[in-house]
């Protein structure tokens, strides 16, 4: 096996190479390609087509072989190993102050590597290539896979690429989760829906509403798992605007936006808003009193200026009351969701949020709502729910257009017999492979509580070295 030191400088190289949605994983796969062929496993590039508007078409899954890459469709052969090669990074590259404000910088010291895909798959794949580096070197019996993926956060559209194409025919698979290395066989599912409302028109400044407020707010992007410790930049927002409402301020809303990484708690939110005159200083007093009470100064940044001599153009009310209203009512869904819980996971309840809000124009907005859901409840049955969920509420506004679609799907794996481990609620690709009826089991180096897709992301150097060993051995073992 290759030494350390060596691991060492990969680990940093791998980490340095952006592979995010709009980046692509061509980069990684080519760099990564060569390391495994350098180690003696043939290699095969899968590239994957998709219409993902925001996704890089610049996406491949990686494909090595540690014998023969003939693979045989009617007979299961080999034992695979998948890693997803994608990450995320949240919207604030200036959270990352380890990697001095870049997230594809990455940090080192004596005791840890930082930078993001840490915990996210990308250095537990390194760890496999470098356990089963002197495989292809000796006889044995059963092939071994180590399968490198593109768009986990989309979907697992890798994974469920690589299924559908039987590239590989395994007798049994290994997805990652950051598990500390501890075997589990059940996942969560995720859920992603994509709303649009429209309301045709527009409503102008003839009001007097002539006194802009922009405000941003930052929050704190976790995985969607990690909810209690993250910070959802949407709900610091709305509560400061339901608070400024309540307090009789009265204002149009002019424009709306959110951003946050997939299968990840939004942590950039931005709003502008218009007042009259007669409003504006108090609702600046307003605004440092609600900020200095909650020690929110470094969460919101806000701006007054005058409203252009041409007019704003205002979000329809009723568009804003929706809004709300289906944010209230994902929520109070998901608590409902929740009333049937799974004592088998580490975090037994489902979560989820608004993630995106997107203006399409004043009168036309977007929203992406993501639930990531113990594997007991059904795809098919929580989607239908939502659905008449939506249609009820979206009733009350006959005069607005709305169109409700499933951006994506991912099935979670679940198992009547159970490992004693606790299993991790950590969106993984196992059960795509349980849905196509390979045995699978789940484990990968790291924990959840070093915040995966958070900033700062990182893992000791012996945990890496631990992780070697150990696929070193479940390889050698696995492969006769």
């Amino acid at each position: 096996m290759p030494n350390f030191s060596y691991f060492k400088e990969c680990a940093k190289k791998v980490l340095s190479i952006p592979s995010h949605e709009e980046n692509g994983n061509d980069e990684l796969v080519l760099y990564l390609r060569a390391l495994m062929t350098e180690f003696g496993f043939k290699t095969q590039i899968q590239p994957v087509g998709h219409s993902v508007e925001r996704l890089s078409k610049r996406q491949s899954n990686l494909i090595g072989f540690s014998s023969d890459t003939l693979v045989d469709r009617s007979t299961r052969n080999g034992v695979l190993f998948v890693n997803p090669l994608d990450v995320t990074s949240g919207s604030i590259p200036a959270q990352w102050t380890l990697t001095q404000g870049n997230p594809f910088a990455a940090y080192v010291d004596e005791n840890k590597i930082v930078g993001a895909g840490a915990v996210q798959g990308k250095l537990d794949f390194l760890c496999r290539i470098f356990g089963a580096a002197d495989l292809p070197k000796r006889s044995h019996k059963t092939p071994i896979y180590l399968v490198g993926t593109c768009a986990s956060q989309f979907g697992m559209l890798g994974s469920k690429y690589l299924v559908e194409s039987l590239s590989v025919n395994p007798k049994s698979v290994y997805t990652f989760a950051p598990t500390q290395l501890l075997q589990t066989n059940q996942s969560p599912g995720q859920l992603v829906f994509q709303i649009e409302v429209d309301a045709a028109g527009k409503e102008r400044d003839s009001k007097g509403y002539n006194r802009c407020v922009e405000i941003l707010t930052t929050g704190l992007s976790l995985d969607l798992a990690q909810k209690n410790h993250a910070s959802n930049s949407f709900d610091l927002l709305m509560n400061l605007l339901l608070d400024a409402t309540d307090a009789g301020f009265d204002f149009q809303w002019g424009s709306l936006s959110v951003k946050g990484a997939e299968g990840a708690v939004p942590d950039l939110a931005k709003v502008k808003i218009y007042l009259t005159t007669f409003q504006f200083e108090d609702f600046k007093q307003f605004i440092k009193t609600h900020l200095s009470h909650g020690n929110l100064e470094r969460t919101f940044r806000v701006e007054y200026s005058n409203a252009t001599d041409t007019g704003a153009s205002f979000i329809p009310q009723q568009l804003v009351e929706v809004i709300l209203r289906l944010d209230y009512e994902w929520k109070q869904f998901i608590e409902k969701l929740n009333l049937q819980p799974n004592l088998s996971f580490d975090q037994p309840n489902s979560q989820g949020s608004i993630t995106r809000v997107q203006m399409k124009s004043p009168g036309k907005i977007s929203l992406s709502f993501e639930l990531r859901l113990m594997p007991n409840h059904l795809l098919n049955v929580v989607e239908k729910e939502w659905k008449e969920i939506v249609s009820k509420s979206l009733v009350h506004y006959p005069h607005l257009h709305f169109q409700m679609m499933k951006n994506y799907s991912v099935p979670g794996a679940l198992s009547e017999f159970v490992l004693s481990s606790k299993n991790i609620n950590y969106l993984s690709d196992a059960g795509l492979f349980v849905k196509a009826k390979f045995p699978t089991s789940i484990v990968g180096m790291g924990s959840m509580n070093t915040h995966p897709k958070g900033p700062n992301e990182q893992v000791t150097w012996e945990e890496l070295q631990k992780a070697i060993h150990y696929y070193q051995d479940l390889i050698f073992a696995m492969s006769g």
